[in-house]
């Protein structure tokens, strides 16, 4: 949903927030009975506003006559509390400067008063509180349901994406979560990092940016590897661009994060079959590419059956981009190895080990946002039952 903006601009100014959870308690009561009161009895309207269909001083009518009807006052000007209600309702309240710093890349709530962000790889802790567990779990709720999604006590844990703001957005509630709500949203940047930025920033060394330039130009096919958070999407977002300029390429993701900024890309995502109609996977996606004249595959994370027909994919002349959780290079082909032998193949392990080995030229390992190893995948030795490979590049950091 599209933020609007009232008469009370500007819309998003910085607010300082307490941490006196008392304080944001009687606020966040006002504001969340408002909004909620609004969203009740004039739903059409607010999605009118929302669309661009309606004036939106009809909104702030309907706000004004809210406070009036239930005699709010906190000593907070009239407009304040006009103002939140629409940050509230199109926007994140007050995660809203977190939602818009280019360099924070999660934003993570375990409960409604204990909250922290990652910045350019590191977590930074944030006195950040929503009053209470109520008032907590009606936002994230909001959030939810705005962008498509279905939550509930039945159904405790949902995932959407806000494709407009660029963000993944995971909630979970009681009864699965025990202690209470949380908040975990992933953000990307609406533009990816250049290579110079990311050698700025400390994700890699000038050398190895050179060094992956080459490969994108030379259609070299790569894995990226690591734990979640590490920054494998924001490097493969850079990748993603130094291909050559008119390689088509299709983009398969169970949620959308990658957002090419390169020409001549096709982005396709899953569908559930709770969202209607059919329900389409990432083999699928995969798969359908074959009759599609297509040079290189990029999947955002082999977690399945598509893997067999990515690696097919990539030993009949095609490029490809991938990523995988792995806690090592060479872990990260024993995983391709047990992925793929999960589909119904009829091939042997190590026939599967041969086409890996022969597909795959480069295996980059990341961890805390920094490339620290990438490897050459040499052969598959079918007497050792092993892997062969060379070590291009290994990056000891200090300790931070």
């Amino acid at each position: 949903m599209p933020l609007v903006k009232s008469l009370h601009s500007p819309v998003f100014p910085k607010l300082i927030y307490t941490n006196k959870d008392k304080y944001h308690q009687s606020i966040n009561d006002i504001i969340t009975s408002i909004t909620f009161d609004i969203l009740r009895e004039s739903p059409q309207l607010v999605t009118d506003v929302a669309a661009g269909k309606a004036d939106p001083v009809l909104l702030d009518t309907a706000v004004i006559r809210n406070i009036d009807k239930n005699r709010y006052s906190l000593g907070i000007p009239r407009e304040e509390i006009i103002q939140k209600v629409f940050e509230y309702m199109f926007g994140y309240g007050q995660l809203q400067m977190y939602i818009d710093d280019q360099d924070i890349s999660d934003i993570i709530g375990t409960r409604y008063n204990e909250w922290m962000i990652i910045k350019n790889g590191k977590k930074i802790h944030i006195d950040l509180s929503f009053g209470c567990e109520k008032d907590f779990e009606k936002f994230c709720k909001l959030l939810i349901l705005r962008n498509g999604g279905i939550i509930n006590e039945n159904d405790s844990h949902c995932r959407v994406s806000d494709e407009k703001n660029r963000l993944r957005i995971n909630v979970s509630i009681k009864p699965r979560n025990v202690l209470g709500t949380s908040l975990i949203i992933r953000k990307h940047r609406l533009h990816a990092y250049t290579f110079d930025e990311l050698i700025e920033i400390g994700m890699l060394t000038r050398e190895i940016a050179e060094f992956l330039k080459a490969c994108a130009n030379d259609r070299k096919t790569i894995i990226f590897c690591g734990k979640g958070g590490s920054g494998k999407t924001t490097l493969m977002r850079t990748f993603i661009n130094a291909i050559p300029f008119d390689d088509v390429v299709l983009i398969a993701e169970s949620d959308v994060e990658l957002y090419p900024d390169k020409p001549y890309c096709i982005l396709q995502k899953t569908k559930k079959g709770n969202e209607g109609g059919r329900s389409l996977t990432l083999w699928n996606i995969v798969t359908d590419g074959l009759t599609m004249k297509l040079d290189w595959y990029v999947v955002g994370e082999l977690v399945g059956h598509e893997t067999w027909e990515f690696i097919k994919a990539i030993n009949t002349g095609h490029s490809g981009l991938a990523s995988t959780h792995a806690k090592s290079c060479e872990d990260a082909l024993n995983r391709l190895v047990t992925l793929s032998m999960s589909s119904a193949i009829l091939e042997s392990e190590r026939t599967v080990k041969d086409f890996i080995s022969k597909g795959i030229d480069y295996v980059v390992f990341m961890k805390d946002f920094k490339v620290h190893q990438i490897i050459e995948v040499k052969k598959f030795n079918s007497l050792s039952d092993m892997f062969v490979f060379d070590s291009i590049f290994k990056v000891n950091y200090p300790h931070l």
